[in-house]
């Protein structure tokens, strides 16, 4: 008799089964490469958000207080340049400072200047002499107390006083509430009675750091010039939002300009 050994447990894969099994890990290989490339991006859409978010709130918190202790002298008048463009502003601050006229000034305070530069945020401090007693002649008023000051405020604080303090804001623009009589309206430039202003409004356009390294001084610019100058009547922020949403501009990727973000603060000056 002649006995036959069963096969059944030992029999391999088809051709076909070897097939099919290579065709479902490959569709599962592409999903989870797609679901890990997705989570990659949210994440760093939500880093680059936090990092703007993180820098805006650094200018507003610094500006905030700058405004809050500024001098309310009638000389002492707060710079506003209006350029087209990126603006500067320079105030007198409320703050010690060091004596840049005379070492023997009775009082000091800190000029404090904020432009964009190479494509990064600035902020000055430095410091500004009151003039001698009998230049003053009285504590709250007098057009001597301050000495050297222009009608139209004081001189920005000179290049070397200033430091990044946030580098990636990219565009500046300042506008003012403005008291009219018995109304307020929103203004583009600073009214000449600087006692009618209530509150300066900056309107920021800030990059991802990351992103930023990829661009080269003129694409910089592209994307500042595309977000136009304020106009009379309302802040420039929600024209600016829409033209964020819609960025497009042949020499930058769109993964660049995905990360471009607008913000914006109000800020009251005292009285």
């Amino acid at each position: 008799m002649i006995l036959r050994q069963s096969t059944i447990g030992n029999r391999g894969f088809s051709l076909i089964e070897l097939i099919v099994v290579m065709a479902i890990l490959s569709v599962f290989l592409v999903m989870t490469a797609v679901v890990s490339r997705e989570g990659i991006d949210l994440n760093n859409m939500t880093r680059a958000r936090i990092v703007s978010e993180r820098n805006a709130a650094a200018f507003m918190r610094q500006f905030e207080a700058d405004l809050a202790q500024r001098i309310l002298r009638d000389e002492a008048q707060i710079r506003i340049d209006k350029n087209n463009g990126n603006d500067d502003i320079t105030v007198l601050a409320n703050r010690q400072g060091f004596a840049l006229q005379s070492p023997t000034a009775e009082r000091r305070v800190s000029l404090v200047g904020y432009r964009i530069r190479g494509n990064k945020l600035q902020r000055a401090a430095g410091g500004y002499s009151f003039g001698s007693a009998q230049q003053r002649p009285v504590a709250e008023s007098g057009t001597l107390s301050l000495m050297g000051i222009a009608a139209n405020g004081p001189e920005e604080p000179s290049d070397n006083a200033f430091q990044v303090i946030c580098p990636a804001i990219i565009r500046l623009e300042l506008s003012f509430l403005v008291r009219e009589g018995e109304k307020r309206v929103m203004r583009a430039n600073a009214p000449k009675d600087q006692e009618q202003i209530e509150a300066v409004i900056a309107t920021l356009v800030s990059l991802d750091p990351d992103r930023s390294r990829m661009l080269s001084e003129s694409q910089f610019e592209s994307i500042a010039g595309a977000f136009p100058d304020a106009s009379d009547g309302r802040t420039p922020v929600g024209e600016w939002l829409e033209l964020a949403d819609k960025l497009e501009l042949p020499s930058i990727p769109d993964t660049v300009l995905q990360k471009v973000r607008v913000h914006q603060g109000m800020f009251t000056l005292p009285k």
